[in-house]
């Protein structure tokens, strides 16, 4: 497995899409804290994150979807799928290597955003462009690698699913879109927390303002980690089923 992650990562040696994917992922520190920096007035911390967030709930599922299809897509892309799956590795281990890289790929791109988040807050601070309030950075880190955690597993083998349904990068990076967008339409909704994508967010934002969390805490919290297990568990299955089933294209 150890030799398969390696090969994984020096395929994107030549790929330039991670670049296009980071950006994306720090566009929510960014408009952030432009949107300070052109505004002379101060905003308390927990509102500039609740800004941040809001936008980081949305396009960082996207990137993660379009990058698990951008990993697998690449075998089709170059013509490499019969040579890579006739390595002499299972078919389930070369799943696995995928998933792994892509949740690799994905945790260092939100630990990159983290880093922009800790560079960022002491200089606004320093401009008096953010004051300090009742929420401090440590709860707002908790929070936030809470909410990456319940997101990028699930988005990764989401995402698997689609692009070897379609081994299409197009159709899946649409549907990855589609897909941050139906992460965040449910964050409002008062059972939301049956959608993995709307419960890591209320879930991050309870470190924030526990008043926006759910009604019941207790059964929503519960409730809300039975159902993105369940969930988790299915796509999983059913994305390892899909992969390791012989195709037209091995025959």
């Amino acid at each position: 497995m150890k030799i398969l992650i390696i090969n994984e990562f020096r395929k994107l040696k030549r790929e330039w899409f991670l670049l296009m994917l980071l950006l994306l992922t720090l566009i929510p520190v960014l408009t952030g804290s432009l949107g300070l920096f052109l505004n002379g007035s101060g905003k308390p911390l927990d509102d500039l994150f609740f800004f941040i967030n809001n936008q980081f709930s949305m396009f960082f599922p996207m990137v993660v979807f379009i990058l698990i299809g951008s990993l697998f897509y690449m075998e089709y892309k170059n013509q490499t799928y019969i040579n890579w799956i006739t390595y002499g590795y299972s078919k389930t281990k070369l799943y696995f290597s995928k998933v792994i890289v892509g949740m690799i790929i994905a945790f260092a791109f939100a630990g990159l955003m983290y880093l922009f988040l800790v560079a960022f807050f002491p200089i606004l601070m320093g401009m008096e462009k953010i004051t300090t309030s009742s929420t401090s950075f440590i709860d707002i880190s908790k929070g936030f690698f809470l909410e990456v955690l319940l997101l990028v597993p699930i988005t990764i083998v989401a995402g698997a699913i689609v692009i070897n349904l379609s081994r299409n990068i197009v159709v899946t990076s649409v549907l990855g879109v589609i897909y941050g967008f139906v992460s965040v339409f449910f964050i409002g909704a008062s059972q939301g927390y049956f959608i993995p994508g709307a419960f890591a967010y209320r879930l991050c934002m309870y470190f924030v303002d526990n008043t926006s969390y759910y009604d019941n805490p207790t059964m929503a919290t519960i409730t809300g980690l039975t159902s993105y297990l369940i969930i988790f568990t299915i796509l999983f299955l059913i994305g390892l089923l899909l992969f390791t089933r012989k195709r037209k294209i091995e025959n």
